[in-house]
């Protein structure tokens, strides 16, 4: 399969994935499904950027960010829901009220949910889907051969790099964290997706990047999370639901610290 089948395929799922979440918006793994497909399409232009000329890369670069952007509140609000259910069942408390707080995540999960689904909110993803998907097809790579040299020396590479910098990493370093989260992905995508023109170091690499990718996104959440409650604390009147949103913070501390 040629590099610019493999990135019409990658388009083709964020077709079929947007259909599904247009379908089922309130499903979180809707919204993350969509998301996951336009990353790897844009983590594979990324991994072939050193291949693109740098006015194409950046718009195709470009487009692609913003429409994962779309959906960026949304997803961090699932996975919130998602860790305060955890909190909530690890501390089973018949006094805390828990109902009242999982009715005010799932409300701003629907305006966000509103706001994606929105007609101008559409209109900017699809404009911003058909540019990126124009700006690809415009791509040409040379012979196989050629594909095949780039591929395995990119892998070792990026291999090597993101190894050393999960070596020196400082959980407390958010900006830092998410960075080589993104580079893990980015990893990981193109050793999943362009495995035939690098078998013997497509597996190591993708165990590599998904490892990383798994632990650095546990302190990146966390981070987002924390964060988001201490926010939404501020806000509250009630003394209750303010206790009980600073202690899921600190839980969440608890992840990166």
């Amino acid at each position: 399969m040629s590099i610019q089948t493999i990135l019409q395929e990658r388009y083709k799922a964020i077709q079929v994935e947007l259909v599904r979440y247009l379908n089922n918006p309130y499903d979180p793994d809707r919204t993350h499904d969509l998301r996951v497909t336009i990353r790897t399409l844009r983590g594979l232009i990324k991994f072939l950027k050193r291949r693109i000329t740098p006015e194409r890369y950046d718009v195709i670069n470009s487009n692609l960010s913003q429409a994962a952007m779309l959906f960026s509140d949304l997803r961090e609000l699932d996975v919130l829901i998602e860790q305060a259910g955890a909190y909530a069942y690890a501390h089973p408390d018949k006094e805390t009220n828990y109902q009242h707080l999982f009715s005010v995540l799932r409300e701003d999960r629907q305006e966000e949910m509103k706001r994606t689904l929105a007609d101008e909110a559409m209109t900017t993803l699809k404009n911003e889907l058909q540019q990126a998907h124009k700006q690809v097809s415009a791509l040409k790579f040379s012979g196989n051969d050629d594909l095949h040299q780039y591929i395995v020396k990119e892998m070792h590479r990026r291999y090597h790099k993101l190894m050393k910098m999960f070596e020196r990493l400082d959980s407390d370093d958010y900006p830092q964290v998410h960075h080589v989260r993104k580079r893990a992905k980015t990893l990981r995508y193109a050793s999943t997706q362009f495995a035939d023109f690098a078998t013997r170091k497509a597996n190591k690499s993708a165990k590599l990047a998904k490892d990383i990718q798994d632990d650095t996104g546990t302190i990146t959440d966390a981070h987002v999370n924390y964060m988001r409650l201490y926010q939404l604390a501020e806000t509250v009147k009630n003394d209750d639901d303010k206790k009980l949103l600073l202690d899921i913070a600190d839980d969440q501390l608890n992840k990166f610290k």
